[in-house]
């Protein structure tokens, strides 16, 4: 879960209430900032890379702003290491909210590719 230190699997258990205050998922790069930056086409906005899981509470504190407004708030928040791990774990580029958004998707492709390799090689251990 993006900018959360609750293991992401405490969103999934049984029980869970699966209500709005569970979990959104999330454009990482907005798609109404995204149209404000000339970049309309669905297809382009929606891509796979560009999204991620969030938690209800932080999505609405998110709401349209760029990466490059949002995440200094929850870098100063989490702190350094906390910060660190939040992206690993959630294959973000590091420095992602300074990037340009083709070069984000890019790199977080790559990324996502790689953390579902390593899953994919405990799961054959």
């Amino acid at each position: 879960m993006l900018f959360s230190n609750t293991p992401t699997s405490k969103y999934f258990i049984v029980g869970a209430s699966g209500g709005k205050s569970s979990i959104d998922i999330h454009h990482i790069f907005p798609k109404n900032y995204l149209s404000q930056i000339g970049i309309e086409d669905d297809r382009e906005r929606n891509q796979i890379a560009n999204y991620t899981f969030l938690d209800y509470s932080t999505n609405i504190d998110i709401s349209d702003n760029p990466p490059s407004e949002y995440v200094l708030a929850y870098k100063s928040r989490l702190g350094v290491e906390g910060y660190k791990i939040t992206c690993f774990q959630n294959a973000l580029p590091e420095n992602f909210e300074n990037l340009e958004y083709h070069d984000f998707l890019t790199k977080r492709r790559v990324l996502m590719a790689e953390l579902i390799f390593r899953a994919y090689r405990k799961l054959s251990e």
